[in-house]
This record gives C-alpha cells, structure tokens and sequence, in this order.
C-alpha cells in the first residue's frame, strides 16, 4: 500500500510540472498593429527594424497568405509548436500576412498583419535583414 501511495504522489507532482509548464511556454505573437499606422503616416522609407522594437532580431521573413513552404521551414527554430501551427494556420487565408521576426534560427516573435491594415504580400521579396529599407504608402508595403 505504502509503494502505491509513493508512486501516486510521484506522478501527482510530474503531472502538476507538466501543466504548469505548458501554461508557461511562450506564445511569441506580437501586434504591431499601433507602431503600422504611426508608421504609416510618415510614407517615407524605413528600416524593417522599425516594425519591432521590443526584442533584439536579425531578419523579418514575411508569409504571405497560401506560402505554407516558408511557413512550415523546419529551418525555423520556433520552440513552442502553438507558434508554429498558429503561423501555419494564418497562412489558410488570404486577409493575412505573417511576420516572422528572427535571431539566428531562432523566432523572437511574430505578427499576424490583416492586409486590410497594411498589405505586406506586395513586397518583392520574403526575407529581409532588419537594416533593409520599405515604405507603407495607402496600405501598401514596398520596397525602397
């Protein structure tokens, strides 16, 4: 009886850990949607880096709706598999644009842009390094 109760309280708190530290995975999306119409407003160029600010990242790699391939890249380390199925299911519509912003390999964060609030699938190309220059001009995301 004593061995039962032992291994009880053992699985107890390996399941307890195991909540706990799903809850604390980090979900990494961002809204950038207040920093888009303030930069909006200047129309002229800026750096990628403008878009976000709060982490250090190296590149910005842009989805654009129905691109599962990059968004699916396993070349991404996106940690937490929420993240990575949220980006993959963004890519399901065509009102959003993803922005991948990354250190490395690694994803610091991500945004969810709705092209109605700026259209990001008009840039050339899908990566971009934070110092590359676009300007947002009636809605519209180009390049420099």
């Amino acid at each position: 009886m004593k061995k039962k109760t032992i291994l009880l309280i053992i699985f107890s708190i390996i399941l307890i850990g195991a909540i706990i530290w799903c809850v604390n995975a980090p979900y990494r999306e961002v809204n950038l949607n207040d920093n888009l119409v303030t930069i909006q407003k200047s129309e002229s160029c800026i750096s990628v880096h403008e878009l976000y600010k709060d982490k250090d990242w190296d590149t910005m790699i842009v989805i654009k709706p129905y691109d599962k391939r990059t968004a699916s890249d396993e070349r991404i380390d996106m940690g937490y598999a929420g993240d990575r199925a949220a980006i993959l299911d963004n890519t399901l519509f065509d009102s959003i644009c993803t922005l991948l912003f990354i250190k490395g390999n690694k994803l610091v964060a991500f945004s969810s842009i709705y092209r109605n609030v700026i259209d990001f699938s008009s840039l050339s190309k899908t990566t971009y390094k934070a110092a590359d220059k676009i300007r947002i001009i009636n809605k519209f995301a180009t390049d420099c």
